[in-house]
């Protein structure tokens, strides 16, 4: 079920070019009703515009066109995005998250926006408030694992396939319309890492997160699980560990081989990082 959101003279131009289909509203949110052979398209009074049936070719150029350019926020999207992969310590954590239309305005409210520009006393607040609110579906991949696995993937395969499991699951559980994907690699790429296995109808958004507060959500939903991972191995192995893998991390880790602990970093630590190496 495609949807776009068309200005007032789009709008007009639509009504024009297909005005020997149009029919009466079937609702009063309803602003035009086009009815055709196989298809039928909704134009609602917010802009909001709804394509239905298995005809749709004659809509196809223009539904392509406008796909390019999408205000996610005003429909209802799982947006997609990871944290943790750009760090020597602790786990790799992806999250899909669907918002719905009618919410944007409440998160905007709460102050949901990229988790980058969040400290981490908020990532736990914000975070507690979205998993309790809404649908959702991380995968965290914590550095056994990692460790064990990181000959067979490369780090973006490892995201694609990651993203693509927390989809395929979400999507089994919630109606939406589109998917915004914070971009990691190129699309073909993507779905080169995926192969048959893929979830198709994806849309891949440089910084996505500001794009998309499907996407930022599911930027604080996958922080606030690494922040309780981090947490988690500083209880097990009594380092507070940094995040990132620049000179705090290389300090922590001169100061694990100080200590005689270097077995502890199958556990803690990315081992294919060039830190661990030097």
């Amino acid at each position: 079920m495609p949807s776009i959101k068309l200005s007032e003279k789009e709008i007009k131009e639509f009504c024009e070019k297909f005005k020997e289909y149009e029919v009466a509203p079937t609702n009063e949110y309803m602003e035009h009703f086009f009815k055709l052979k196989g298809a039928s398209v909704s134009i609602f009074k917010s802009g909001k515009c709804v394509f239905q049936g298995s005809s749709l070719d004659i809509f196809s150029d223009y539904i392509n066109v406008k796909k390019s350019d999408i205000e996610y926020d005003d429909f209802d999207t799982i947006g997609m995005d990871e944290v943790g992969t750009g760090d020597l310590f602790g786990p790799i954590v992806t999250c899909a998250l669907l918002v719905r239309c009618e919410d944007v305005f409440k998160l905007k409210e709460k102050g949901i926006k990229d988790s980058k520009t969040i400290s981490d006393s908020t990532i736990l607040k914000l975070g507690k408030f979205l998993i309790s609110n809404f649908k959702f579906k991380t995968s965290i991949v914590r550095n056994e694992i990692y460790n064990d696995h990181y000959n067979e993937y490369n780090m973006n395969s490892m995201k694609a396939k990651l993203h693509n499991q927390n989809l395929t699951l979400l999507s089994k559980e919630v109606n939406f319309e589109y998917v915004c994907l914070d971009e990691f690699c190129s699309k073909d790429k993507y779905f080169e890492y995926l192969g048959e296995d893929a979830f198709k109808d994806i849309h891949f958004e440089m910084k996505g997160e500001t794009k998309s507060i499907a996407c930022a959500a599911s930027s604080i939903v996958a922080r606030y699980y690494l922040l309780l991972e981090f947490q988690r191995l500083k209880k097990l192995y009594g380092y507070d560990l940094p995040k990132g893998s620049g000179d705090a991390s290389n300090k922590m880790l001169q100061k694990i081989k100080d200590d005689n602990k270097e077995d502890i970093l199958y556990h803690i630590a990315k081992l294919n990082f060039k830190n661990i190496s030097k």
